[in-house]
């Protein structure tokens, strides 16, 4: 056998490796020099060779090649087939108990279930992926170059109109054939106006003015009812207000209906009235005794032409700081303001001088603005500045005017502002600055 060994180890190419395969099998570690691990490889082999006895079997020779080669290791048996493999015997009752269940075992033979992935099904779900991004996709750009083909045609036609800025475009509104509601229907649900009209609208109270109310679209928004409503945001009284006539008739037709859809003992009792008209002009709409308790405007003043004169005679309608009001209990409306400051935290101060100053507790009636004009957006004002034209003829309605410089002309007193839709639309909370003259055409007839 150590004859055999030597042989081995002098003719074979990897005299390294073998010594290592050697000294593993010797159970003696490989990391001694070279010469010590040969020598120690040939003792133990001789001792082994010694104590066991070496069969022919043991030496394999290549039929390649005439190195003759030895191994020590028992050789194994082969694995059976496949098919004949028997499967292992089943564990005991309780042993199966405690051991879990797994899916990946085959009930047939015990061997591991190697799951194939399913092609077709795959395949099925990217073909619905890519078809529905492709769908979509598609239909996006026809959008998209729907709108872009549009806006040209627009901007075309709106260079060829002979169309002044600013230029009254009411008479827009008289024609018969046109249902307003649903022109306006679509684009007020898509920005939420609704919500936002109805914010305006629940501030309502006392004697109420609304200017510009077109067909009515704010009627079902006030609080009307008197039994339901508290004493100090009761309205006492009503006049709507619009330049075209057929809005108006709409308008008195839709609080009609909506009246007799009430409850008897919800119903409104106080005065109502329709003035057609432009509410801009002193002749319109008499000032009551005391003014108006509250002026609601929304979507107005982008169809008048003297916006700023409008404003201007809103605040003379409009109940002055200190004035006695006779559609609204003054005392009511300063014990609700005295509760909010101390619902908010405010100092004890702070409210002693609230209480003391009569002025500074009534500012007078409250101007509401809802309103659409320029952006804070330079490429959506671009936009709006080259189909103004266009869309005035149209709906007549100018889109791009300035709604916060108009304010601010205006002089009256800012008590809040919002903005939204990229600054497109504005909500004001306005005052009168005070200090009112009134003309002899306001005045009583001795």
């Amino acid at each position: 056998m150590a004859d055999a060994v030597m042989r081995c180890l002098h003719t074979s190419k990897i005299p390294h490796l073998g010594v290592s395969l050697l000294a593993k099998r010797a159970g003696r570690p490989s990391n001694l020099p070279g010469r010590q691990l040969f020598v120690h490889c040939t003792c133990q082999i001789r001792k082994r060779a010694l104590t066991t006895a070496i069969t022919p079997s043991s030496l394999h020779h290549s039929k390649h090649s005439s190195r003759t080669y030895a191994s020590t290791a028992p050789t194994l048996p082969r694995p059976p087939p496949r098919a004949s493999r028997v499967p292992p015997p089943p564990p005991p009752i309780g042993i199966a108990a405690r051991q879990p269940k797994t899916s990946n075992s085959n009930s047939n033979n015990g061997l591991p279930r190697t799951r194939t992935p399913d092609r077709a099904s795959s395949g099925r779900s990217f073909q619905i992926y890519f078809w529905g991004v492709s769908l979509f996709g598609f239909v996006l750009s026809a959008y998209l170059s729907s709108l872009y083909v549009t806006y040209k045609r627009e901007v075309r036609e709106s260079a060829m109109l002979d169309l002044a800025p600013n230029a009254d475009v009411s008479s827009r509104w008289l024609d018969l054939s046109r249902n307003f509601d649903d022109e306006v229907d679509m684009s007020e649900k898509l920005m939420s106006l609704r919500a936002k009209r109805r914010n305006l609208c629940q501030q309502a109270q006392g004697n109420v003015l609304e200017v510009s109310a077109g067909t009515g679209r704010n009627m079902d928004l006030y609080n009307l009812d008197p039994i339901n409503t508290p004493r100090n945001r009761r309205i006492k009284s009503l006049v709507f207000n619009d330049q075209s006539e057929i809005m108006v008739y709409q308008a008195q037709k839709r609080f009609e209906s909506l009246q007799e859809e009430t409850d008897a003992i919800a119903k409104f009792r106080g005065p109502v009235r329709f003035i057609v008209g432009d509410a801009g002009d002193k002749r319109i709409i008499n000032r009551p005794e005391g003014g108006f308790d509250t002026i609601i405007q929304t979507m107005g003043l982008c169809s008048m032409s003297s916006p700023v004169g409008f404003l201007r005679r809103l605040g003379e309608l409009c109940r002055q700081p200190g004035e006695r009001s006779t559609g609204l209990d003054v005392n009511l409306v300063r014990a609700d303001s005295q509760e909010k400051r101390n619902d908010s935290g405010a100092s004890a101060e702070a409210h002693e001088t609230a209480a003391g100053d009569e002025l500074d507790s009534d500012k007078g009636g409250k101007i509401l603005l809802l309103e659409h004009g320029r952006s804070n957006v330079g490429f959506i004002n671009k936009y709006l500045d080259n189909i103004a034209k266009r869309h005035a003829d149209r709906y007549g309605c100018w889109w791009n005017k300035d709604i916060e410089q108009i304010v601010l002309d205006s002089g009256l007193v800012v008590e809040s502002k919002k903005r939204y839709h990229f600054g497109t639309t504005y909500e004001y909370v306005l005052r009168p600055r005070g200090g009112l003259e009134k003309d002899a055409s306001e005045r009583k007839p001795s």
